[in-house]
């Protein structure tokens, strides 16, 4: 398949910064988004102003729509590029739209199979899809008509869905990213879900911080402390135990950090969180949430946490440390993250045991033997 036209689904920092990078590679963007407000001045002047390593500029993109079938129209690769509590809206928009040679391609995923529970609610009964485990870059939205990309990935981890599609739907991304590496299915890109293993334990231990400063200090730098680290490493090595039991290929946090270009050969190699952010120059001047109710928490707890504890519990292996902080990011926002939170049972698969769950990975809906 060659790829020309790509829908972007969003139009936060991620969507607008690839709306903005993928035009200079020469690709037609249609940018949609549900959000009229987000529109309107990127509508006023036809595009998106960016500052990037590649340079500064102006990237015209002809559509720029709230019409889910008027962006998708002609394009062959849709891109949903939004946080992960949102995947159900914007999946549920293109559901009706999709064709069969159209490439659906979510980055960042790392939903598990909540992506496809929702393709089959809208009638697809064997759904397929593609998606990388991070954004693409470190970016920002800075003004209504401008964004900001500090850093294009070097390394993502990609997998599809079903699993044995993976190479076919890697063949089409690569074209557009060939920064994308392929990996098994959608399971191995849940693991190296970076900010699920670094952002709450951060959060949770600059909470009084936070709260007393308005985030008056840079988050990476500042924030993760050796002792933070410390805690940062711990739940790295709880996840690295479940994606073990589950024959899943990951890598330590450190490692995949490293590989994505963000650090310094000397902090990839001591395999510390603590290192890895204090040498990390993109990171270095990011500053912390304005507040606790930031994605840091509402994302990353409920849709990163919680399910490195569901997955734990399909592979039998304990995760005392990541259900404590999933207890004390419920306790601190007085929400209850375990009971509104992505489990296996909202994704429509219930009491799934490690077998048949195994099998839905790589053979879709269309495998045998699978009880949901």
């Amino acid at each position: 398949m060659t790829v020309e036209r790509i829908a972007i689904f969003g139009a936060g920092g991620g969507g607008t910064s690839a709306a903005a990078h993928l035009t200079t590679l020469g690709f037609e963007i249609r940018l949609y988004s549900q959000d009229a407000d987000a529109l309107a001045p990127l509508q006023e002047i036809g595009g998106i102003h960016y500052t990037a390593p590649f340079g500064d500029g102006f990237a015209p993109i002809p559509t720029i729509t709230g019409d889910a079938e008027a962006a998708m129209d002609g394009a062959e690769v849709v891109m949903i590029v939004s946080p992960a509590h949102l995947h159900e809206k914007w999946v549920s928009a293109a559901a009706p739209h999709l064709r069969e040679d159209q490439v659906l391609f979510v980055s960042p995923g790392h939903t598990l199979l909540l992506i496809p529970h929702v393709l089959r609610e809208h009638g697809i009964e064997h759904p397929v899809f593609c998606e990388t485990a991070t954004l693409p870059y470190l970016c920002r939205r800075i003004e209504p008509t401008k964004c900001r990309i500090s850093r294009v990935s070097d390394f993502m981890v990609f997998g599809g869905f079903p699993g044995k599609e993976t190479g076919r739907l890697h063949e089409v991304v690569k074209t557009v990213y060939p920064s994308v590496q392929p990996f098994a299915n959608v399971l191995e890109t849940v693991f190296p879900y970076g900010n699920a293993i670094h952002h709450p334990p951060a959060v949770l231990c600059n909470a009084g911080r936070i709260e007393a400063t308005g985030g008056d200090f840079r988050h990476y730098y500042d924030g993760i402390t050796p002792s933070v680290g410390r805690l940062i490493d711990a739940v790295d090595r709880e996840r690295l135990a479940v994606a073990e039991a589950l024959d899943a290929r990951t890598m330590p946090f450190v490692e995949l950090f490293w590989r994505m270009g963000y650090t310094t050969d000397e902090a990839g190699a001591s395999g510390l969180s603590y290192e890895a952010f204090h040498q990390s120059e993109p990171d270095k001047w990011i500053m912390a949430p304005t507040s606790l109710r930031h994605r840091y928490l509402l994302e990353d707890v409920p849709y990163g946490h919680l399910i490195y504890s569901e997955l734990g519990r399909v592979a039998g292996v304990p995760t005392p440390i990541i259900d404590h902080v999933i207890h004390l990011a419920s306790v601190i926002m007085e929400r209850d993250f375990r009971s509104e939170g992505l489990t296996l049972a909202k994704m429509g698969l219930g009491d799934i045991d490690r077998d048949s769950f195994l099998r839905l990975l790589e053979h879709g809906f269309a495998g045998r033997g699978i009880s949901t």
